[in-house]
């Protein structure tokens, strides 16, 4: 047998080596030294072996990386070890430190292995000047309409399995002035319940592996996607309802036909600012809600672009309606995708009148958002789902809290 034969049949060996110990349930020291060893040893049999094949008088050119960054890149290289990454994958996590900056500048991500560890060092490498990497660039997400029931004092609290009730008091008794010896008498005390049971909520992408490999950011992306998808869509049921389960507890009554109070504006007064602000001043009872500045506005885009792009009373003051409310103290944010128009019908303001809102209005959520990673029911077709799922509900213990602006004939 020659050099070249007995060399190559050790690093076979080694190979074969390794492959058993990175296949061992828990590494203990020794193993972890031994794998480090064989990786050097095997490092230097291909050195060896290339040496041999390529004969000492036909030299080959080779890249010697003699710059500042390539001798960077094999320091680096050097404090990397295979263990590193057997310890990891066992894990089931991504590396750190050393590896991880390595796996960076080959472009990989953290939680894969990159096969250079294998390959001898890179002045034994013949080397090309074709370039065919692709430098990929900022990933610009999906943009979604920004969520607002937050801002209109909808509570949303983390609740344990079991359904969810929430207990209001409805009536009680009224102070009163009495003669000196008379007894006050008893008066109705109730108290309600509301119970919320839990319904589904997913959001679902499926994309394949080849995509996947193209594009090195594309499930951090679907999975940021799906997470603002879920948000966003919890958020708008909560304003329009959500009915597509086609059953009782599958529904979401949403405050568009929930059971709250209504103030009325006209097609020709909702042009008109001292007519929209006596809408809003409507909503002011002293009792839940003390003021303009009480009031939590969420508009509808159609009457935010109406009242900040028409002009009211031009001869007098020359002022948009918007600028009309704001200047008599009323505040909003705006809220896509739960109206655009201004017709009769249509809402232009859902309100939250702020004394006492705290659990007036709860979206309850059943423990965390789970999210599941799937590749294996449409493995024959090298597809991956993530499926994104949550457990929510919707309703107003106290619907006195809230109203909502509604344009009429």
């Amino acid at each position: 047998m020659t050099d070249l034969q007995r060399l190559q049949l050790r690093a076979s060996e080694i190979r074969a080596r390794m492959s058993e110990l990175g296949g061992m349930d828990e590494l203990t020291d020794e193993t972890r030294s031994e794998i480090d060893a064989l990786r050097l040893e095997y490092r230097d049999t291909e050195t060896r072996i290339q040496a041999l094949t390529i004969g000492e008088d036909t030299p080959t050119p080779v890249e010697t990386r003699d710059d500042g960054e390539g001798r960077e890149i094999q320091e680096l290289r050097e404090r990397v070890t295979l263990s590193s990454y057997i310890n990891a994958a066992r894990e089931l996590r991504s590396v750190d430190g050393a590896e991880r900056e390595f796996n960076q500048h080959l472009g990989m991500s953290s939680d894969m292995f990159p096969l250079e560890m294998l390959a001898p060092p890179l002045e034994t490498r013949a080397t090309t000047d074709v370039d065919a990497a692709v430098m990929q660039q900022t990933w610009v997400d999906r943009l979604f309409a920004d969520t607002a029931a937050a801002r209109l004092g909808i509570t949303m609290p983390s609740v344990a399995p079991g359904v969810a009730a929430y207990p209001v008091t409805t009536a009680g008794a009224t102070a009163g002035q009495k003669a000196r010896g008379a007894a006050a008498g008893d008066a109705p005390w109730t108290v309600g319940v509301e119970e919320i049971k839990p319904t589904r909520n997913p959001v679902r992408a499926v994309f394949s592996m080849e995509d996947a490999a193209r594009l090195p950011s594309l499930e951090q992306a679907l999975r940021r996607d799906l997470a603002a998808a879920l948000t966003e869509g919890i958020d708008r049921a909560i304003f329009t309802g959500d009915t597509a389960g086609g059953n009782a507890t599958a529904a979401i009554t949403g405050l568009n036909t929930a059971a709250i109070s209504e103030v009325e504006v006209t097609q020709a007064n909702k042009v008109k600012g001292p007519e929209t602000l006596t809408g809003f001043l409507g909503m002011v009872d002293g009792v839940h809600a003390g003021g303009l500045g009480e009031l939590n506005v969420i508009l509808s885009v159609g009457a935010y672009r109406l009242w900040e792009g028409t002009i009211t009373n031009a001869a007098a003051d020359n002022m948009t309606v918007a600028a009309f409310l704001r200047q008599a103290g009323l505040s909003w944010m705006v809220r896509g995708e739960i109206e655009t128009a201004t017709a009769a019908g249509d809402f232009g303001a859902f309100v939250g009148r702020g004394r006492g809102i705290e659990g007036a209005g709860v979206a309850p959520m059943w423990e965390s958002a789970q999210l599941v990673r799937d590749p294996y029911t449409r493995a024959a077709e090298g597809e991956i789902a993530l499926t994104l799922t949550t457990l929510w509900g919707f309703d107003l213990p106290r619907p006195s809290n809230f109203a909502r602006l509604k344009f009429v004939a």
